[in-house]
């Protein structure tokens, strides 16, 4: 069997001694195992099969400390392509409130509504994550560099055939700002979640700390931050191009920007997908039935629901407050600026102190500004700095997602892909309601209590990803303290605490082995 290793310091080592088609990842933590574990939490372990029938469940992690290229070395480059990545997709579906604001301002669309916008930015932010599955799968045949293609020639193609649309068809503008755009950031998005996590994890245990040795989730964060970037130049880039040259060579100078700049970065990149055998299966049983899989996927679920509506209402919330669309967009700037400057610093404060915990304390402080700030206000100076904190701390499912799922999964990173995939079904499908969720909670009349549902439904949203995370954090402790080393990825995920356990460990603000 192989070696022990403690699960803080994520020095995963192979066993020289043992032949490698047999050999299973075993893995431990920091937590005091209690002598003896009650029988109802003891796993069903499965008679060991022969050697000649038995096959390994799991796969050797890339060791950190045996690897120069992690956290350093070509690392970097990597960080910087998914980062431009990040900023020609994610943040250049931004701009599309600037084309949106365009068409109902000049009724080019005139038989669309509010509601169609909105189910055209649903569509776009989630029916192509909503088929993660199988764009998991289309990446383990082609390579998640030619998923990357597929993305960057999608999003191209939707922004350039809209700028020939003469005829201003609103079901033209679904096919492709809606459905082939969607498809584009799905591609482009996926496989820069699960690329990071193999050229940056965290190094020693967690009382050695420094950011050079702890950049997991620091890593995702800067990746989150190309949200914002890009959210601030092609929305004021964009507009200034509207302003001089017209709708149409804006969509068509965005386009080109975002085909040649993802272009460079797709050449750079390097995959390591093949080296840590990595899943790319549209389902698994195991995770699927794993209870912590469930709480973070719940997580996603209920912060999407709060997040999404915050994107798409705090520009007119301004408005309603009597102030202008110009004011309106520079307090959604605002968000976009708050994203550059709070992701990073929630990626270090997570690795430093727990994915989780810090997850935990961004939503509670999201909660409340939404309830103290949002539903109160009435002036333009506090909508600014509502803004920049929502952007701060709202998003922070995009800096601790990536950890959380690895969390989950024990840093079996073999199961990462499969593992992230399957939950990103239910953040598209929150995706595309949220939109229309907040539509209609918004009242009627323009006034300064026109959001005041829309605030309320965001709070409420959040506060039951909190106790959904609370819960999560106990029953992932309470796992650490019932496993037993050298646990195969069936026993892993078979692991069923008893609930008072998990009551009392989610009640520890201590940092707990990453958590």
């Amino acid at each position: 069997m192989s070696k022990s290793i403690p699960i803080e310091s994520l020095e995963m080592k192979k066993d020289s001694s043992q032949d490698s088609s047999t050999s299973n990842t075993t893995y431990s933590n920091e937590i005091p195992r209690p002598s003896i574990i009650d029988e109802e939490e003891k796993i069903n372990h499965q008679p060991p099969l022969s050697s000649s029938s038995q096959t390994a469940t799991t796969t050797t992690p890339i060791d950190p400390d045996d690897d120069p290229n992690i956290n350093g070395g070509y690392a970097w480059v990597i960080l910087a392509c998914i980062f431009t990545i990040s900023c020609c997709s994610w943040g250049g579906n931004s701009s599309f409130a600037v084309y949106f604001a365009y068409y109902e301002t000049h009724n080019l669309y005139p038989t669309a509504t509010v509601i169609d916008f909105a189910a055209i930015g649903g569509i776009t932010f989630g029916v192509g994550i909503f088929c993660a599955p199988v764009i998991n799968y289309i990446s383990g045949k082609i390579t998640p560099k030619g998923s990357l293609i597929i993305g960057n020639i999608c999003q191209f193609l939707a922004l350039f055939i809209t700028s020939f649309d003469s005829h201003n068809q609103l079901w033209q503008l679904y096919l492709t700002q809606g459905v082939l755009q969607s498809f584009g950031l799905a591609f482009l998005g996926m496989p820069s979640f699960t690329i990071l996590p193999l050229w940056f994890q965290n190094k020693g245990n967690k009382e050695d700390y420094s950011l050079k040795r702890r950049m997991l989730t620091f890593s995702q964060s800067i990746m989150a931050a190309g949200t914002g970037g890009g959210g601030l130049l092609f929305n004021l880039g964009m507009q200034k191009v509207i302003q001089v040259y017209g709708l149409r060579w804006a969509l068509r100078t965005q386009s080109f920007i975002t085909l040649f700049c993802v272009s460079i970065s797709i050449f750079f990149l390097k995959d390591k997908s093949k080296k840590v055998k990595v899943e790319f299966t549209m389902f698994d049983k195991d995770v699927f039935f794993f209870p912590a899989f469930w709480g973070n996927v719940f997580f996603v679920m209920f912060t999407m629901f709060g997040y999404v509506v915050t994107l798409y209402s705090l520009a007119d919330w301004t408005i309603s407050l009597g102030y202008t669309e110009y004011q309106g967009s520079v307090v959604a700037g605002m968000i976009s600026l708050g994203i550059i400057i709070g992701r990073p610093a929630l990626g270090i404060a997570a690795d430093r102190f727990g994915a989780i915990l810090i997850a935990i304390f961004s939503t509670f402080l999201t909660i409340i500004f939404v309830l103290a700030m949002w539903i109160p206000s009435r002036n333009y100076a506090s909508a600014l700095a509502l803004g920049v904190f929502l952007g701060a701390f709202s998003g922070v499912i995009f800096v601790c997602m990536t950890s959380i799922n690895i969390l989950v999964i024990d840093f079996r990173m073999n199961k990462m892909n499969v593992t992230f995939s399957m939950g990103a079904i239910v953040l598209g499908a929150s995706a595309v309601v949220s939109p229309i969720i907040g539509l209609s909670l918004q009242k009627s009349l323009p006034s300064p209590t026109q959001y005041v549902y829309c605030s309320a439904f965001v709070g409420a949203a959040y506060f039951a990803a909190l106790v959904d995370l609370i819960i999560l954090r106990g029953f992932l402790i309470s796992v650490k303290e019932i496993q037993t080393p050298g646990l195969t990825d069936k026993e892993y995920f078979s692991l069923r605490p008893k609930v008072s356990r998990i009551l009392r460990n989610s009640l520890k603000l201590t940092n707990v082995g990453w958590l």
